[in-house]
């Protein structure tokens, strides 16, 4: 029986959420396993430690590649394919770590690895944002990434608490764990593709049901013809600011935040393995306490007004650290949460306004390769990054690590300064990003 246009909200709805609790699912599973997938590869006779720098730098390079070809529409996948390849080859290269010994295999591995993420980045965002109204938009984003968050941290206690009472062959069992969590959300991409996109919405129900007056799903006007595709100039002309601030967002504040205050915390501040698990346990907790209400204040306000306030509040808790720095030991602690605590407010602000603001800058069918482009520079940005926080090791003193990123914060900041945008139709509004013919 067919839907009815009344019928459609409800029904991405479920999509939706659909997508969301198997996807918080996978992370689970990616929970328990991405603490140790190091230690597992450096216990192999055959792999040992630099096979464990050889796997991450093969992993960043595919994932770099396939981003950086799917930018290019040199290929193009449908978006639900190309997130459930995404999701095979993911599947495909944790089953392999559970059998190669070899450094070909690990190599082999953090190719299907880097390529699945290249894939499935690229396609998840366009996905969700089908089925979300303009409106929505802000709190279904943030809802992931709290969903996302929540989800990592109890995974991996759950394989912490598991690793204590088996032995450490067990990371093979949680390996495998991790690869079948990836078959639900392919089972779920793979059920959104019948669900009728937001944007497909007007021709379809109107056609249905003759445009019923009131029903804000079905406007009266016909849908807009669908713009032709950017070429590559183009598209990174639309997509460069959002580009940017991605790599910059990557590049000072999450790599900083997870290679850097680690080391920083071990090696400068002499804090011990236990402070560092207790700050990024209070940066969790307070990405899902604070999600929603920080979400709620920023819904009416401009994308890039939020993505300015994560970027201070970034820069606010490294300068917090880096002040504390000089005091004794008991304040350089204080201020190391602190700083998790103003990180994790940041990155509250960061998930419910950079891909919308991302969604504002390019055509709907152009939303694949832009999210690919972005996905690109996060692995560029996460690539380069701990190489800035270790240099600034070298000076000694932990205040000399935290002040001039938080300088730095200033610089991604600017990369938010406002620049055309579509507004809510399906063609760019700037008419020199419209392709001539």
């Amino acid at each position: 029986m067919p839907q009815t246009s009344g019928d459609l909200p409800a029904l991405r709805r479920r999509s939706v959420n659909r997508i969301l609790v198997l996807h918080g699912l996978s992370s689970f599973c990616y929970g328990m396993v991405f603490p140790f997938i190091g230690i597992h590869l450096a216990a192999q006779p055959g792999i040992g430690t630099t096979g464990v720098a050889v796997y991450y730098g093969v992993s960043g390079i595919a994932n770099l590649a396939v981003s950086l070809l799917l930018a290019s529409a040199a290929v193009r996948i449908p978006r639900h394919a190309l997130g459930i390849t995404g999701l095979l080859l993911w599947l495909g290269c944790f089953l392999l770590l559970t059998r190669g010994d070899t450094l070909v295999a690990a190599g082999a591995a953090a190719v299907l690895g880097g390529a699945g993420q290249g894939c499935f980045m690229a396609a998840i965002i366009p996905i969700v944002n089908s089925l979300v109204p303009p409106e929505e938009r802000r709190q279904v984003f943030a809802r992931r990434y709290q969903i996302l968050n929540a989800t990592l941290a109890a995974g991996s206690l759950v394989a912490g608490l598991f690793l204590t009472v088996f032995s450490r062959e067990a990371i093979t069992w949680l390996l495998i764990a991790n690869a079948v969590g990836y078959l639900p959300v392919a089972f779920a991409l793979g059920l959104a593709r019948r669900v009728p996109e937001v944007a497909e919405a007007p021709e379809s129900a109107q056609s249905a049901e003759g445009g019923k007056a009131g029903d804000a799903a079905v406007p009266a006007a016909p849908a807009a013809p669908a713009a032709p595709a950017l070429g590559t100039a183009l598209l990174v002309r639309a997509a460069l600011g959002a580009a940017l601030f991605q790599f910059g967002a990557y590049l000072i504040g999450y790599s900083q935040f997870e290679a850097t205050a680690p080391l920083v915390a071990d090696q400068l501040m002499d804090t011990g393995i236990g402070w560092i698990s207790v700050m990024l346990t209070l940066n969790v907790v307070v990405i899902v306490l604070c999600q929603r209400p920080i979400t709620k204040l920023l819904e009416k306000r401009p994308e890039e007004h939020g993505l300015r306030i994560a970027v201070a509040l970034w820069a606010t808790g490294l300068v917090l650290a880096g002040v504390t720095a000089f005091g004794p030991g008991p304040l350089q602690l204080t201020g190391l949460l602190l700083y998790a605590v103003f990180f994790a407010l940041g990155e509250c602000a960061y998930s419910c306004s950079f891909h919308p603001w991302l969604i504002s800058k390019v055509p709907d069918g152009e939303l694949t390769r832009a999210s690919a482009l972005c996905n690109s520079m996060m692995g560029v940005g996460m690539l380069f990054g701990p190489s800035i926080g270790i240099a600034l090791i070298t000076t000694d003193h932990a205040a000399w690590v935290w002040l001039p990123l938080a300088a730095l914060c200033g610089l991604v900041a600017l990369t938010t300064l406002r620049r055309g945008t579509r507004g809510t139709s399906s063609t760019p509004t700037d008419p020199d990003l419209v392709p001539a013919g």
